[in-house]
């Protein structure tokens, strides 16, 4: 299963943890695929396109991103925002992911 956590301050989105592994061949598993390319997707858009302030964390199975002023960087929000509503359709159409939101 992957476990995707998004986080939010204050009501805004600040950052996420994603994690796991939705089941299926390691390495044929479409959902996977799905996850991983948005969520890098989604980093590399905060971090190169927009240059926001942001720390990142890449280990061996997750990805993790924190903005380390959410609400100086309304377009960063706004990105990590729609990768929430981009995993929770993926979990809605093909199962295998769990989207928690945790105010922090």
């Amino acid at each position: 299963m992957v476990k995707a956590s998004f986080y939010r301050k204050n009501g805004l989105y600040c950052g996420f943890i994603v994690s796991g592994h939705a089941g299926g061949r390691y390495g044929t598993d479409i959902v996977c695929a799905g996850v991983s390319s948005a969520v890098m997707l989604t980093v590399n858009t905060v971090t190169d396109f927009l240059v926001a302030d942001a720390s990142i964390k890449i280990k061996e199975n997750a990805v993790g991103l924190r903005l380390n002023k959410p609400e100086a960087d309304e377009t960063a929000r706004a990105v990590v925002y729609s990768l929430k509503e981009h995993l929770q359709m993926l979990a809605r159409e093909n199962g295998g992911i769990n989207v928690v939101i945790k105010e922090i």
